[in-house]
């Protein structure tokens, strides 16, 4: 992926149940022994407090580690819970909590995003009135029982979210007639919708301390999921309000009915003389690969991302090789023109969801996917190429991807840059949405395959191969950063590419070949192909089998 100028970070995908514990008492030494231990917020920025509580035997002050970063904590007395400071060089995305005596099953999603991003909420639409009915008496019940026993910081945060009015909710996608949504993701069991109970009510909330909501043992079992291109959208503005905290406290009061992402969701990817410079990228694959002249025909590779049918506004500078350049333009454009070289009867479907700064809507990507999966309803094979991403995962748009996936429609992601690892240390974690989401999406059974077990999946996570030494890319993300922890990607493709008298490289650029070379497959075979992860220095990275697989 390209990276812009202005770094616009992925939001954070918050878990529906949070771990907690019961209210524990401070003790003069230590933190008495409490329940299942947990972190108040599930997300928090550089800079920005959290908590662990429901932590036994442990000195009151002292140190613990997010991720590779080491950081001060402290007893907060009023709640039993230990504060510390996320940070402000904390790897984005989620990090383990490392501290003596506490379990290792802690997390924190640390949100590297720019100044001003919302809280963008998803809600059920038959829980829509009930949202809007109580959203303000539900949080200012939690406010009453957090009087006591939470963090001042805590409570003044649901002081001045509880002053704010219920967001506006609007229908996310617009309603197509005689479609509904995709069989099976809103867990129907027998073709029979499951029967919703709420699993908060403002009753509970008025009973229950915030310590309390955040114990599983005390909750009840999560309510069915619906698929996220039938629900209601709307933003709360957080300005002057910690992103984190807002978006645990929304899904906390109305739990199984409203889901929560920041309102940002990535940003577009992005050294001796040039290899094949200026030549076309059908020649390059040709020699690289021994591509030799795909089809695609009867495909659709829908590219989300800066350009639209008519415009790409995206420019980028900086220096390829010996070759620095100013204002390169494009990003989406180039994608699509590098598919379109693998795949040339493929049709391209330009869907912008990043604006001339690099920044990307959460609610346009997840809008744009559930497009894709109205189109595929209606018949035709479609690829869905995102060459964007971030560290943080994000709930509307992992959902939205299990959508099309669901449909049949595979999804090439760009496995990320070396340099969204930049200043990270041993122990932090470089994660990379949706690429870091590839083994999720596995199915099937496991085929072997050169001693090795591997499982075909709908998400394929792409990085860059390095077209002059024959080997995995340096600008792929985790090389030279040693001690960071990655993802492995699960294939990798060429990602170095001239358009335009303009080099393209990074992983942005490589997704695209696999996105061609998908199409390519899905015209004459039936699934989608398994594509390993080839390593051997000098061996192409791709299968020729995979590559010329029509006549």
């Amino acid at each position: 992926m390209i990276r812009s100028a202005i770094r616009a970070h992925l939001p954070a995908m918050l878990p529906l149940f949070l771990l907690g514990a019961a209210h524990a008492q401070p003790s003069a030494a230590t933190v008495t022994a409490a329940r299942t231990a947990g972190v108040y917020p599930a997300a928090a920025a550089p800079g920005e407090t959290a908590w662990i509580f429901g932590l036994g035997g442990v000195p009151p002050e002292g140190k613990l580690n997010v991720g590779g970063q080491a950081t001060e904590y402290r007893l907060d007395r009023p709640s039993g819970w230990l504060a510390f400071q996320v940070p402000q060089a904390a790897a984005g995305g989620p990090q383990a909590l490392t501290l003596r005596g506490a379990p290792q099953t802690l997390r924190l999603n640390v949100l590297t995003l720019p100044p001003g991003t919302d809280a963008l909420v998803y809600v059920r639409p038959d829980a829509a009135k009930t949202v809007q009915a109580e959203y303000t008496r539900r949080l200012q019940a939690l406010t009453e029982t957090c009087a006591k026993t939470c963090p001042a910081e805590v409570q003044s945060v649901l002081r001045r979210l509880s002053a704010q009015p219920a967001p506006t909710l609007t229908p996310l996608t617009a309603p197509v007639k005689g479609q509904g949504v995709t069989p099976g993701l809103a867990a129907r069991v027998a073709g029979t919708p499951a029967v919703r109970a709420p699993l908060i009510t403002l009753n509970t909330l008025k009973a229950a301390s915030l310590t309390g909501l955040l114990n599983p043992v005390a909750r009840p079992p999560a309510a069915p999921t619906d698929s996220i291109c039938s629900a209601l959208a709307g933003t709360v503005p957080t300005a002057g309000l910690p992103l984190g905290q807002v978006l645990t406290l929304l899904e906390l009061i109305f739990a199984g009915d409203l889901q929560t992402d920041p309102t940002r969701v990535g940003w577009p990817n992005q050294a001796t003389d040039p290899p094949y410079a200026k030549m076309p990228p059908a020649q390059v694959l040709a020699r690289l690969l021994n591509l030799r002249g795909g089809s695609g025909k009867g495909v659709t590779i829908h590219v989300l991302d800066t350009a639209s049918a008519a415009e790409d506004p995206f420019t980028y500078s900086g220096q390829y090789y010996t070759v620095p350049f100013t204002d390169r333009p494009y990003h989406g454009r180039a994608i699509g023109e590098i598919a379109q070289a693998v795949a040339p009867g493929a049709q391209l479907n330009y869907r912008q969801v990043c604006e001339k700064d690099g920044s990307c809507s959460t609610l346009k990507t997840v809008q744009a996917l559930c497009a894709v999966a109205t189109d595929a309803r209606r018949g035709g094979r479609h690829v869905v190429n995102l060459s964007v991403g971030g560290p943080n995962p994000t709930r509307g748009l992992e959902l939205a991807l299990r959508e099309v996936t669901a449909l049949g429609v595979p999804v090439a992601a760009s496995y990320g840059n070396r340099d969204d690892c930049a200043s990270l240390v041993a122990g932090d974690r470089c994660n990379h949405y949706p690429a870091d989401w590839t083994r999720a999406f596995e199915f099937g059974p496991a085929v072997n395959l050169a001693s090795r077990s591997l499982r075909p999946t709908m998400l394929f996570s792409v990085a860059g191969w390095d077209i002059a030494g024959g080997r995995l890319a340096t600008y792929n993300r985790g090389v030279g950063n040693p001690g960071v922890l990655t993802e492995a990607p699960s294939v990798q493709a060429p990602g170095e590419f001239w358009l335009g008298g303009y080099p393209y490289f990074g992983t942005s650029f490589a997704a695209p070949v696999v996105s061609g070379l998908l199409a390519n497959w899905m015209s004459c075979q039936p699934g989608v192909p398994l594509l390993p992860l080839i390593t051997t220095p000098g061996q192409a990275p791709i299968a020729a089998s995979v590559v010329n697989a029509c006549p």
